[in-house]
Parts: structure tokens; sequence; C-alpha cells
């Protein structure tokens, strides 16, 4: 029996329903998973009278969707899926734009490279750079910092040093993209596997903090530089995290099948959430890191997830999902 069409809960202009699908079947670092991504297809399409014509406007949406995200790559892979099912099911057509079949011409054949090219692990070489700069920026301090004393310390010829980085802020940067990466790659698994979906934003709390904790002296450099840099390089440490998961939102809404999270703005609430951690962690240096970070777990939990206000005190609700709002409904 044919799926009804996609519902579409709006909050301001977005389509939950559309981002529950694409999260089924992308991991939230952006890769496609194939097997998912047919059997979608399969429930979509099998006894569907309007199938040529739901499958070429649903794909369109899906490849404008993922280059907005730039996982151009991805759109290859998925549009060859996307074809091999319908053919399979007898379809005889799929229409698409001719823009959109040029595009898809041109792009990279294996969309794994794209997620590859995000998380290529440094060689040795960049690895001994690395930790040689983290050790001079802590005890330095990053503008007193030299590109020789790094060399130095790393034991690499500096010219070796000039190859790999152009520039100090070069290599601050991209020491940033590398920590990013492999928390990227410490978390994915968890948000991949499915679950309840606040037993797994849970966890990515508790994991974040364990990560500052195991890695204070690079958050602390970064958060700082990040805040008293160039105003074309005031990055957070977290806004890179953020980026490497493209697809995090869209997994986090097809994991929440009971419906327990409110329909609020996903970036709105990651950057709160981030930055509440990293509060919280600024308490911590200040405190000359006296105790352990993790302690404060329970009280981070609470806050973020129950709020700070008495179940029985509370006098005003601030934020209305708008699926519960009076009038609103799923158009």
């Amino acid at each position: 029996m044919a799926t009804q069409d996609m519902r579409h809960i709006k909050s301001g202009g977005r389509r939950l329903g559309f981002y529950a699908e694409l999260g089924r079947y992308f991991t939230p670092d952006g890769r496609l998973n194939e097997t998912e991504f047919r059997q979608f297809l399969r429930e979509s399409l099998t006894d569907r009278e309007d199938a040529g014509r739901w499958l070429s406007e649903y794909l369109e949406a899906v490849f404008v969707y993922l280059e907005e995200r730039g996982l151009d790559a991805a759109s290859r892979a998925l549009f060859q899926a996307a074809a091999d099912e319908s053919e399979a099911l007898g379809m005889g057509s799929v229409a698409l734009p001719l823009v959109r079949l040029r595009r898809l011409m041109d792009l990279p054949q294996d969309a794994e490279e794209e997620v590859a090219g995000r998380k290529r692990n440094p060689d040795d070489k960049r690895r001994k750079i690395f930790d040689a700069a983290l050790k001079v920026f802590t005890e330095c301090g990053f503008h007193e910092s030299t590109m020789d004393e790094i060399a130095a310390a790393s034991g690499v010829a500096k010219g070796t040093v000039y190859r790999y980085f152009e520039s100090k802020e070069d290599l601050l940067d991209h020491l940033l993209k590398a920590t990013s990466h492999r928390i990227t790659e410490r978390f994915t698994s968890a948000f991949a596997s499915g679950g309840d979906v606040v037993d797994q934003l849970r966890v990515f709390v508790e994991q974040w903090v364990y990560f500052i904790e195991e890695n204070h002296s690079l958050y602390r450099l970064i958060q700082a530089e990040g805040l008293n840099g160039k105003a074309s390089r005031q990055t957070m440490f977290y806004e890179y995290l953020i980026a490497d998961f493209p697809m995090i939102k869209e997994r986090v809404a097809a994991m929440d099948t009971g419906g327990v999270l409110k329909t609020v703005s996903f970036h709105t609430v990651a950057y709160g959430m981030l930055g509440f951690i990293d509060g919280v962690v600024r308490k911590w240096f200040r405190s000359g890191m006296e105790y352990p970070l993790r302690d404060d777990i329970p009280v981070i939990l609470e806050v973020l997830f129950n709020g700070f206000v008495r179940d029985g005190a509370r006098r005003q609700t601030y934020f209305v999902p708008p699926e519960t709002a009076t009038g609103a409904g799923n158009p």
C-alpha cells in the first residue's frame, strides 16, 4: 500500500517531516546509507499511482537541499540508487531539469570521498607539528609564539612546517579542524545507531564534557583565540563541530519517533547548549580546575533538559511549539 504524502510541520519555513526522512538515510556526518534509502524508496513508491511525479519532485527537493549543505557528491550516489529502484519497480520515467542532470554528471563518482576529504587524518609529521604547536601556544601564548619555536619543538625542519602551513594562523586553523574531526568520529556512531533520542543527546553532552576535560589545554587555547582573534576568524571551537555534522538536525528529527522534542530552531538550540557548556567550562577554568569537570554533568543535564525553575513554580510559557499552538496543525 502506498505511503501517505509527506506531512510537514512548518517552523520558520522549515519542514520537519522532510528532515526526518533525510535523517533516516543519512548519517549525521553526511554519508548516504544506501540500504536505508532504497528501503525508503520502495516503501514510498510501491503501489503508488503518481510514483513518477512524486519521485521527480522528491529527488529535486533533496538535491537542492544537499547542494545547499555542500553535500554535492552524495547526490550522485543517491540518484543512482533511485534510478535502480524505480527501474526495478517498472517505472517508465523520472523527470529532472536539464540543469540538474548536467550537475549530476559533473559530480564526483564516490560520495565517500566527500566525507573522507573532510576527515582526512594528518600524517606523522603533521601530528608532530600539531603536538608541538599546542605545547608552544599553551606555554608562550599564541601571539608570542613563532614558527621557529614550533619547528624546533616538533623536530621538523622549518621549511617542512611551511610546506604544510602557510602561517601560524593557518596552523591553528588546521589544528582546530583536525580536532573537530576527531570529535566527529567519536560521536557519529552514537547518533547513527538510533535508539532513544533523549538518551543519545544526553550521551552527546556527556562525551563533549569528557572531551573538554581530557583536552582542556587545546580547548582553552582555541576558545580564547576564537574570541580574541581577527574578526575574519572569530570562530568558536564548537562551530567546527557543528559544521562536521551537516545532517545532525535531520538525524535527530528521524530519531524523534515519539515526538518528545519541541519544534524549535535546531541551530539556536545547538549553539545555546554548547554555549552554556562553554560557560560552565570557563567557570571551571577560573576555579583553577580544582575539581573534575565531569562533576558538573548532572547540573548541565538538568538545566539543559529540564530548566532550573521547579515544575510547580512555572508561571509563564515563553515558547509554544508551532504544531501545538492554537489553530495550528500539520498542513
